[in-house]
């Protein structure tokens, strides 16, 4: 099954941190996916979820490609987050959603705050305290995102 990135593993440098390679972009295609808005964790640097309808959220549809990918996700985004089926949509506005898996916050530890959350002001302000924090972590990072 695919995986919508949201967050920080749109960033290509995290995607090679976390997964051990450099995706191919026939492995990545752009998606969008509706009724959600991204948010900024309360106190961290990455995203959260939250339903919001009429809002939609732009990111990225990942296909593993390796048998250990699905695994090395679940242990970068920890415990925190778990993973449900939504409809994402790829390429156009007319395109059918199919559903994928999406990393959620796993009940009340991750609050979001008032703040948007966007990839390109993460790569100014925090993208290089959080890929040397994730160098620190070792080949297979765990959790805090």
């Amino acid at each position: 099954m695919s995986y919508f990135f949201y967050g920080t593993l749109c960033d290509a440098d995290v995607q090679r941190l976390i997964l051990g390679y450099r995706p191919s972009p026939r492995q990545l295609r752009p998606a969008c996916l509706p009724g959600w808005r991204r948010k900024r964790a309360r106190g961290h640097s990455y995203p959260v979820l939250l339903r919001a309808a009429g809002s939609l959220v732009t990111g990225l549809l990942f296909r593993p490609a390796r048998a250990s990918d699905v695994s090395r996700l679940t242990a970068y985004e920890g415990p925190e987050y778990v993973t449900r089926a939504l409809p994402v949509r790829c390429g156009t506005a007319g395109a059918a959603a199919s559903r994928v898996r999406v990393f959620l916050p796993a009940g009340a530890a991750l609050l979001a705050s008032f703040d948007d959350w966007t990839l390109p002001r993460w790569q100014r302000r925090d993208k290089a305290v959080f890929l040397h924090s994730l160098q620190d972590q070792g080949p297979m990072p765990c959790a805090n995102r």
